[in-house]
């Protein structure tokens, strides 16, 4: 085995660890869904009806004030397509409001703001 093939074989035995550095998701609070965005915060994602609400935690799992927030939704669900503003909500949340409930399988990317410093995070929900 070359010096290159055991340095790539290693690459592949780290990449799992590397990938999970940040530790196991806080719970979700509100019973939503939990995923860490691109800049590396926790979002819960709550979709009731037609009420969107993100939650954002640090990687201790601790509140963003929602001061410190802005950001959109793109919800897409049963095979229609919906942006929505999310605004400042009570504690750490964003809210929004779609057009109709959302229902079935459900996909939303939220484009977040933290800080003024931009992060994306996808869900997938049902």
């Amino acid at each position: 085995m070359t010096l290159r093939q055991i340095a790539f074989a290693l690459s592949l035995l780290l990449s799992p660890a590397l990938a999970s550095a940040h530790g196991a998701p806080p719970p979700a609070a509100h019973g939503g869904v939990v995923a860490e965005s691109s800049g590396d915060q926790w979002v819960e994602l709550v979709i009731h009806g037609d009420q969107v609400a993100a939650y954002v935690m640090d990687q201790d799992g601790k509140p963003v004030l929602s001061a410190q927030l802005g950001g959109k939704a793109t919800v897409l669900a049963a095979g229609k397509r919906e942006e929505v503003a999310l605004t400042p909500g009570e504690g750490n949340s964003l809210t929004g409001k779609l057009a109709a409930a959302a229902s079935g399988k459900v996909t939303a990317i939220i484009q977040l703001t933290v800080s003024g410093k931009p992060a994306t995070v996808r869900f997938a929900v049902g």
